[in-house]
């Protein structure tokens, strides 16, 4: 029997990329699974993930993608579901406004830091590789990952520090969630997704990059 796959494009307004229409018609017509898929736009967001689980279980599907609306993969993140993973994320080149001469993006597959009570980029960039969380803008995942009973309430819930503010987003503290509960999350920079931003400035993305290249200079005298 075929795998079954769930694939989601959670969205607030209806509105899909598409760059990510044409992943997702490709994907529809992988015969190596029987794949369905759906758009749904329940809010806030973590509710619509919430919707997009009980989908999944009720459905009975084997493995679930889901992709955000602007964030269409490279590749065909359908080729791990033959590795069986309980989470692989697909990394996507994040922007991030910086004043020291770092890059201005990074890609969103993270070590976590426990002395800074945060998370870091994961480096080396290559291959298949074991992380601490992953962005769940493309996230391949599997059935059993959701029926244990941590993760059967409020996976992708935010954490709160001691005085409300958020201290990890749905993405972050649903890996801390999935680790916790004794499932191991990987990124494959192998198949790494586009990522269409809006509201990106770019005078101040000209600035970063002039930076980055000032410091690079710097580095070879």
């Amino acid at each position: 029997m075929k795998p079954r796959v769930y694939i989601t494009l959670p969205n607030g307004d209806g509105w899909v990329h598409k760059h990510v229409m044409f992943a997702t018609i490709a994907l529809l017509q992988d015969s190596r699974f029987t794949v369905r898929m759906d758009a749904p736009t329940h809010r806030p967001f973590e509710n619509n993930l919430h919707h997009c689980i009980v989908d999944f279980m009720d459905n009975g599907d084997d493995f679930w993608l889901t992709m955000d609306s602007d964030n269409p993969p490279l590749g065909n993140p359908l080729d791990r579901v033959q590795d069986d993973l309980d989470v692989v994320g697909f990394p996507t080149p994040v922007y991030h406004n910086t004043n020291n001469g770092e890059r201005p993006w990074y890609m969103n597959a993270y070590k976590r830091n426990f002395e800074e009570q945060g998370y870091n980029e994961f480096q080396p960039q290559d291959g298949l590789q074991e992380v601490d969380a992953v962005g769940t803008g493309c996230v391949l995942m599997a059935r059993r990952v959701f029926e244990h009973p941590m993760m059967q309430s409020g996976a992708f819930t935010r954490k709160l520090d001691g005085r409300g503010r958020v201290r990890a987003g749905n993405d972050m503290a649903f890996c801390e969630r999935a680790k916790e509960s004794g499932f191991r999350v990987w990124a494959d920079f192998e198949r790494p997704c586009r990522h269409f931003v809006d509201g990106v400035e770019l005078i101040e993305l000209i600035q970063a990059v002039n930076q980055l290249k000032e410091s690079s200079d710097d580095g070879n005298h």
